[in-house]
């Protein structure tokens, strides 16, 4: 035990779950086997698991500690059958079942999770077994079954522990607002609010409801008088709002998101939710000014938002101001890259270059947004400064494979004055990288400009198997042509256009060789 203890302190729970449970197995010890359990879920190693819970229920099958764990992991190993027959061991040695409903909870987007879980729960053997029943009324609740939970929900209550009771009232309050009996949900969380004073949850539903029954203006002052934590009045204050501006309560949802916390782990939840409701409700500056302040999880989603209302307003000269300073404040070159790609979807390149030209004015060590400049020169038909950009990458980062591949490449197909360079910098990536099927690529198509024909139709062959790409399939299906295999150029030419119909090389390859099946999309 002592050097399992040891090995797991200094190397972790991978090394030292055996030695666990070989003590766990020598010993005969359902605590050492708990310990051993408690190192298996350390190494993230569910086949681990099994085999510790299953040692530890042998040694103790009442330890009910064991069977949460084993029931989690069984799912996760899709053995079904054996997690039913694991509930029945549990109801046969008189082990409450009691995280069954909160392990349905935790399921609630898990579709076949949750499927799952009602057959394994349909067993006879477990008819009738409270937390069973519970666990059943909640996967009810999730799937929406309002009428069968109003059966039955009144006798749980009844039968059901206090820290039970609270969320059945929260789920017969639902039901009930869903079958139309709208007064009746609300008196009824207003009775559970005087039985259970300190519950957030049923506080919270309590006012969703009464915003959904139209007395919107009583819920926001319960809100605003209400005694509560600074997280307990962002999460159900951005509840709120986000419900208030579903109603179409624009000013209303403004009024409550205005005035919660403004530090906190919902702060950029809360400031996109109010940026919506402001740019809906016509206040465009504010909604703005609100979304630049968006971050975390959803920065990027604030950073497209922020383009999409400003080209609508016919303001995008404005955008790439505010994306370099939301770059500089979040440090994620992501956003110049995307919003790069948006202006293009808007017809407009000017914008897009830019904004990549300032980026790199502002952020020079930014490597992907030079790349991204490099790619978006050479398509505008600027070689020369596509170059000179992937120049500076590959001296920079001299053993970087796909950077030495971008610029040999470009220099083949843009300045063929200096394709012995071309091939040399193409050769050091494909010693770097050999798997790479764009470097093959770029490989066999210097071997085609050679007019080496055998090797070059061998090297793409290899790059097509490992990823079929519409450019790769052009320059195959070229070689393969100039071969005289006009039937298999044809074959991957189609699959390639499949692929990508709209590439400019993959078109202009079947402009020159086969424009009938151009004409054939």
């Amino acid at each position: 035990m002592l050097n399992a203890e040891f090995t797991l302190q200094r190397q972790g729970g991978e090394e030292a779950f055996p030695l666990y449970l070989a003590a766990a197995q020598t010993s005969g010890s359902d605590l050492v086997s708990q310990r051993s359990t408690a190192a298996a879920i350390a190494s993230d190693n569910n086949n681990a698991v099994l085999a510790a819970t299953e040692l530890w229920l042998t040694q103790n099958p009442k330890a009910s500690q064991a069977y949460p764990v084993r029931f989690q992991a069984l799912l996760v190993d899709e053995q079904f059958q054996q997690a039913q027959a694991l509930l029945i061991q549990a109801r046969t040695e008189e082990v409450p079942l009691s995280f069954l409903p909160a392990f349905v909870d935790q399921q609630a987007r898990n579709i076949d999770a949750t499927t799952q879980l009602q057959t394994i729960l349909a067993a006879p053997e477990l008819e009738g077994a409270l937390y069973v029943e519970l666990a059943k009324t909640h996967l009810d609740f999730l799937e929406g079954k309002s009428q069968k939970i109003l059966t039955k929900i009144d006798a749980l209550i009844e039968q059901s522990p206090d820290n039970e009771i609270e969320s059945l009232i929260v789920i017969k309050a639902f039901s009930l607002q869903k079958t139309g009996e709208t007064e009746l949900a609300q008196t009824t969380l207003e009775a559970g609010e005087q039985d259970y004073p300190d519950s957030q949850r049923i506080f919270a539903t309590l006012l969703d409801i009464m915003i959904e029954n139209g007395q919107t203006d009583k819920a926001i002052a319960k809100f605003e008088s209400a005694d509560l934590s600074p997280f307990a009045q962002q999460q159900i204050g951005l509840s709120m709002g986000q419900l208030l501006l579903q109603q179409g309560e624009r000013q209303q949802s403004i009024q409550v998101l205005k005035q919660l916390p403004s530090r906190g782990g919902l702060s950029h939840q809360i400031h996109f939710i109010l940026a919506n409701a402001y740019h809906e409700d016509g206040q465009q500056e504010k909604a703005l000014q609100t979304l630049t302040r968006v971050f975390g999880s959803l920065s990027w989603n604030a950073s497209e938002l922020l383009v999409k209302w400003l080209y609508e307003n016919g303001q995008p000269e404005r955008i790439n101001s505010i994306i370099i300073q939301r770059t500089g404040l979040d440090d994620e070159p992501g956003h110049v890259i995307g919003v790069s790609d948006l202006h293009e979807q808007q017809q407009r390149p000017d914008l897009s270059l830019e904004l990549l030209s300032a980026a790199l004015l502002a952020f020079p060590n930014m490597d992907s947004v030079r790349y991204k400049r490099a790619i978006t020169y050479d398509q505008r038909g600027q070689w020369q400064a596509a170059i000179k950009d992937l120049r500076l990458l590959a001296q920079k980062h001299p053993d970087d494979a796909s950077y030495l591949n971008a610029l040999g490449y470009t220099i083949m197909v843009r300045d063929p004055v200096n394709i012995d360079e071309a091939i040399d910098l193409i050769e050091q990536a494909y010693e770097l990288d050999p798997e790479d099927p764009a470097i093959i690529d770029s490989l066999g198509w210097a071997h085609y400009l050679r007019g080496e024909l055998d090797t070059a139709a061998a090297l793409l062959n290899q790059a097509w198997n490992i990823m079929e790409d519409a450019e790769i399939g052009a320059h195959y299906g070229e070689v393969l042509w100039q071969l005289g295999q006009q039937e298999q150029a044809r074959r991957i030419w189609r699959t390639s256009l499949e692929l990508n119909a709209q590439l400019p090389t993959l078109r202009q390859t079947l402009e020159k060789f086969e424009p009938t099946l151009l004409d054939q999309e």
